[in-house]
């Protein structure tokens, strides 16, 4: 009965600072601390003494001080004084930390998706377009301009396009057609990939 009862004795620890704690400067001691104190700011408005923060683990009394000092260097925690009808009492507020931990939603969200679907559909198209498979130097060289140089899908088949417009099939042609973009629009493409070859004036069709 009482290990069925233990197993839901559990502190709710949110998974954006899980996951990302490090980035935020903390370490595995500042974390743990900063669970028990959003913890205790969950149960009452004033701020933990440092006994109850340090009960439980290794920590003394002066790690302890170290680790609130840099909780709200890293901006973390901020310290507040509250005004209550017996006084003023002091509190610990965990809004800069929201506000940080957003940042990490936010990169989420607009960072882009290189997924297997859109890599598939965009050889699938250029193959369309000439009439027959990649050769492993082309799919090497697209998948360069993907992973090495931060190229999205949606750019290269525009650059194709483009070439192939001009009865163009040079992959060093659609190279060009990139960088120029990357420089004009400042887009997230370094010019040259990893992988680069010389322009040799070989043709897609010839290969």
């Amino acid at each position: 009965m009482e290990q069925s009862y233990i197993k839901y004795i559990t502190v709710p620890v949110n998974k954006i600072l899980l996951d990302h704690y490090s980035e935020l400067g903390l370490d595995e001691q500042s974390l743990i601390i900063l669970i028990k104190m959003i913890e205790n700011d969950r149960q009452t408005d004033e701020a933990p003494e440092f006994s109850e923060l340090i009960k439980g683990t290794t920590l003394n009394q002066s790690e302890l001080t170290r680790i609130i000092q840099l909780l709200i260097k890293e901006k973390c925690i901020e310290l507040q004084t509250i005004k209550k009808e017996d006084g003023y009492v002091e509190r610990f507020n965990f809004e800069p930390l929201y506000k940080r931990l957003e940042d990490f939603i936010y990169n989420t969200v607009e960072a882009p998706q290189k997924d297997e679907k859109s890599l598939r559909e965009m050889f699938d198209y250029i193959e369309n377009l000439y009439g027959r498979t990649i050769s492993p130097n082309e799919y090497q060289r697209l998948n360069s301009w993907i992973n090495d140089s931060n190229y999205q899908v949606e750019d290269i088949m525009n650059a194709v396009d483009v070439a192939y417009k001009s009865n163009i099939t040079s992959l060093q042609y659609v190279e060009r057609i990139l960088l120029s973009t990357s420089k004009s629009e400042d887009q997230k493409g370094t010019g040259l990939p990893v992988i680069s070859w010389l322009d040799r004036g070989e043709r897609l069709d010839n290969e």
